[in-house]
């Protein structure tokens, strides 16, 4: 009886390992890039929070702590379900590198334009990211997350646009309402 039960479990362990050696690259690319890109809008969006000046550019950032970390907690039990083992929960080289740069700019004024550009270019990335898994990726649950998780990110990135917009409308009134006459078109 011993023996079949640890032969039992030796077949488990054995088939286990052998379904995380069946993740398509596809799958396991867009996993690590998901993963990836998750834990920058959160970690960016933190320092926001602590260093940014701007009222809605904060609220824009609590949205995205709070959107990011359901969406990291749904991607959790997504790979769970698929069996497949979840990435480590940290940056690549990249955006290590990005979080560094934006970390530069905790100025007085610098703060808010430097997020909203890095949360641009990362939503764009996700959207694009996800869009092409959805249409593109293997049929399962990682498909279907990313199916159900890409509107979110088309909403991010549309607010972002849209406070980007804010911001660059504000700092050119801003420029020139110290020089006399009227310079808009």
């Amino acid at each position: 009886m011993r023996r079949e039960i640890l032969a039992l479990g030796i077949f488990m362990l054995t088939a286990g390992a052998a379904l995380a050696d069946t993740v398509p690259q596809a799958t396991q690319n867009f996993i690590d890039k998901a993963a990836v890109a998750n834990r920058f809008e959160i970690d960016t969006s933190q320092l926001e929070l602590k260093y940014g000046k701007k009222a809605d550019v904060k609220t824009f950032a609590q949205q995205m702590i709070d959107d990011h970390t359901k969406i990291g907690q749904d991607f959790k039990a997504t790979l769970s379900e698929a069996k497949i083992e979840a990435p480590s929960d940290s940056l690549d080289v990249v955006h290590s590198a990005k979080y560094a740069k934006l970390r530069v700019f905790t100025t007085e004024n610098g703060f808010d334009a430097a997020y909203t550009d890095q949360q641009l270019q990362a939503h764009k990335e996700a959207v694009g990211l996800f869009k092409d898994y959805s249409a593109n990726g293997p049929e399962g649950p990682v498909k279907a997350f990313a199916q159900k998780t890409l509107p979110t990110l088309e909403h991010h990135l549309a607010m972002v646009k849209d406070l980007e917009s804010k911001i660059s409308n504000s700092s050119a009134t801003g420029a020139s309402s110290g020089t006399s006459g009227d310079m808009k078109n």
